[in-house]
């Protein structure tokens, strides 16, 4: 279109308004890969300047093609940036820019008619910056996001290659640290009970020496093996962390009946409601007691040992306790500690609390666990299921970033399209009303005859004019008379308009006009 004009295919060329904003986009496109909302904001320049240029008057109407680069260009600044701040900033200034010249013009008008239709006017230049600015850079954004989440796509799916082999070598960590708190809890449990009843065969009365050497030479058996077994789970567990086993469904007064039928001088006791096996808190407290009957077995030999379960209130209290060891010159056997450290770490998971020390009154050892009888498990099948029930921390990002990008895009749309929308609206019922008292009813202009007093006159007028300059052709204003009109009807199309002219406080004349 501004070649059309250039080559002279228009009857008046505005040429030098035409070069001047033709030199001002190429300024923009040259600029615009290095600064696209600089870019921009000139093509909105010159947009808005065509418009106020022509508002007042300045030039005649020429090419309305300068919203086709701001569209252009409010799509290539999307498309290339992600700053939000300068295109709103390009925006709003051109709201402004646009009411403040329009208030200009409604103040030198002087007229409420002109203001209100002014307004209509600055509401509908704000739509259509709306339409020529926002919306093509909202398109240019998400198309960006669009080729960024393509192309982030192929490099997640690359990442997924390499990291199968990953996700395979700590399944496999995970599998030996599985064998070896097995190892761990039953064989170790095991082999401590063995040495227990190999002990009480060595200190039996009726032994003979030879089966006190054959219990002496299985309790050293078991030692060694208790031993080997440590030095296995060690390497078991050098390259991943234990993952808690989970025995099946057995009851602590089983635990404590085998560790009593191997000679091991322990009791249970307990208080409130019996616990359910398969629980994760019953699972949870058959651990601490088989754990902690080991440890009493192992550095403790001969004490009396008290299993002591509680559930009150919702909570499991397990405390397991002894009197020391019954020859303390035999002294603790070394322990790795690791087991006491898998306690720990299974009912802190759960969101328990856990102690191990000193009994307090005597000379002996405690473990005590409390646990929240609804805590969840920690096993790792248990949060692997529970994880499928739960969003990724990608798939929360991402509908963070989603819902982010979808308030951004309403709240885009939405204000100015809605300010604009109530400023139409509100132009449009003052227009209604003015336009409805400016009303003068025909009975009441037969009423009116030349040479009638003013002051008696302007009592039945409306409380409002019709502007004169939208009649065209009217006949001439008698000399040194002040003209005033009024519509016959509310406006509708184009109704018929009286004319009022006073001179000397007198009406000097009465007219019908056509509106054009």
């Amino acid at each position: 279109m501004l070649v059309l004009d250039l080559v002279g295919l228009r009857a008046s060329l505005p040429a030098a308004e035409i070069t001047g904003v033709a030199l001002l986009l190429a300024v923009a496109v040259g600029i615009n890969r290095s600064r696209p909302a600089t870019a921009l904001g000139l093509a909105t320049a010159a947009l808005v300047g065509q418009g106020m240029a022509e508002l007042y008057g300045l030039v005649a109407p020429f090419a309305m093609s300068y919203g086709i680069p701001a569209a252009v260009l409010a799509f290539l600044a999307g498309r290339r940036t992600e700053r939000v701040t300068p295109v709103i900033l390009v925006f709003a200034s051109a709201c402004a820019v646009t009411f403040v010249l329009y208030a200009t013009r409604w103040v030198m008008g002087g007229d409420l008619r002109a203001t209100l239709s002014g307004l209509v006017d600055w509401a509908s230049a704000v739509l259509i910056l709306l339409l020529v600015v926002v919306t093509p850079w909202l398109f240019g954004r998400f198309w960006r996001q669009h080729v960024m989440l393509r192309t982030a796509g192929w490099e997640v799916a690359e990442r997924m290659e390499r990291s199968r082999e990953v996700e395979a070598e700590h399944a496999r960590l995970r599998e030996r640290a599985r064998i070896a708190t097995e190892m761990h809890d039953s064989l170790g449990h095991d082999l401590t009970l063995i040495g227990v009843r190999a002990a009480a065969m060595e200190v039996a009365g009726d032994a003979t020496d030879e089966q006190r050497e054959s219990a002496a030479e299985l309790r050293a058996s078991a030692h060694q093996a208790t031993l080997r077994l440590r030095e296995i789970i060690g390497v078991l567990r050098a390259e991943a962390a234990p993952e808690p086993a989970e025995p099946a469904g057995e009851d602590i007064s089983t635990v404590v009946d085998r560790a009593v039928a191997a000679g091991m001088d322990a009791r249970l006791v307990r208080e409130g409601p019996d616990l359910d096996p398969a629980s994760p808190t019953g699972r949870a407290a058959h651990r601490v007691v088989q754990e902690a009957l080991t440890n009493a077995a192992r550095h403790a030999p001969g004490a009396r040992v008290t299993v002591h379960v509680t559930r009150e209130s919702g909570v499991t209290t397990v405390r397991v306790s002894d009197t020391g060891p019954a020859d303390p010159a035999a002294g603790p056997s070394e322990g790795s500690g690791s087991g006491l450290a898998g306690l720990r770490a299974l009912i802190e998971g759960m969101g328990g609390t856990f102690h191990a020390g000193t009994a307090g009154d005597d000379a002996g050892f405690a473990v005590t666990a409390r646990v929240d009888d609804t805590a969840e498990g920690t096993d790792p099948a248990v949060a692997g299921q529970r994880g499928a029930d739960t969003a990724s921390e990608t798939e929360r990002t991402r509908s963070r970033v989603r819902g982010r990008a979808q308030r951004r895009l309403v709240t885009a749309l939405t204000i100015p399209a809605g300010t604009a929308s109530v400023v139409t609206a509100l132009g449009f019922l003052l227009l209604s009303y003015v336009g409805n008292n400016a009303v003068l009813p025909p009975s009441e202009y037969a009423k009116l005859h030349v040479g009638d007093d003013q002051a008696e006159v302007q009592r039945v007028l409306p409380r409002f004019e019709h502007p004169q300059h939208s009649l065209a052709g009217q006949p001439p204003v008698p000399d040194g008379a002040t003209c005033r009109y009024y519509t016959v009807r509310s406006e509708n199309g184009l109704p018929p308009v009286y004319r009022l002219c006073f001179a000397d406080g007198e009406l000097v004349s009465k007219d019908v006009l056509q509106q054009e």
